[in-house]
């Protein structure tokens, strides 16, 4: 009967020193977490602090344009979202590999928050649907679709869908149409 009891207490204090290890993990990580800024609310973004990519840029809503015939037209940098379904740095290569990519001037940056575009790719059975969207104001500029056996395939056919799309608003420069 005492060597039960002794479990007990040996058990009882066990659970006790990890509950108190655990507790004083979970202050220590809440307090780094304070001293980052980071928080957990649904507050606003406008009320969180403003990133180096905010401070570079014009304080106004949409600094590329208020049209996605604008922001295409004046974006230089794209981003492309990593997803599983297709490997960034072949997509990138087909993209850098189209000489209208080198002649619009456009580059490719890994960096999310120093792009002007970003590139986001969804797969639902054999469809690859693409969207390049404007980070600031979330408008879509471009949206596609290609249908593909792999994800090799539709890398290649979405650079070149992504290149018709934006070959009719940046071919012609903008004083010709207006």
């Amino acid at each position: 009967m005492q060597t039960i009891s002794n479990v007990f207490l040996r058990l009882g204090t066990l659970i006790f020193v990890v509950s108190v290890v655990c507790v004083t993990g979970a202050r220590a990580q809440t307090s780094r977490d304070a001293d980052r800024n980071y928080s957990d609310s649904d507050a606003p973004a406008a009320s969180r602090t403003r990133t180096a990519r905010d401070q570079s840029r014009s304080s106004s809503a949409r600094p590329l344009g208020d049209t996605p015939t604008d922001i295409l037209r004046a974006a230089r940098t794209i981003y492309i979202s990593p997803n599983r379904h297709i490997n960034s740095d072949y997509l990138e290569y087909k993209l850098d590999k189209l000489p209208e990519f080198g002649q619009w001037q456009l580059s490719i940056v890994k960096n999310r928050d120093r792009a002007d575009l970003v590139l986001e790719i969804e797969k639902t059975a054999l469809n690859y649907i693409f969207s390049i969207v404007e980070p600031e104001s979330s408008i879509v500029v471009a949206k596609g679709k290609t249908v593909a056996i792999n994800g090799r395939v539709a890398a290649e056919d979405i650079s070149h869908a992504i290149v018709k799309r934006m070959r009719a608003i940046r071919a012609r420069p903008a004083n010709e149409e207006r």
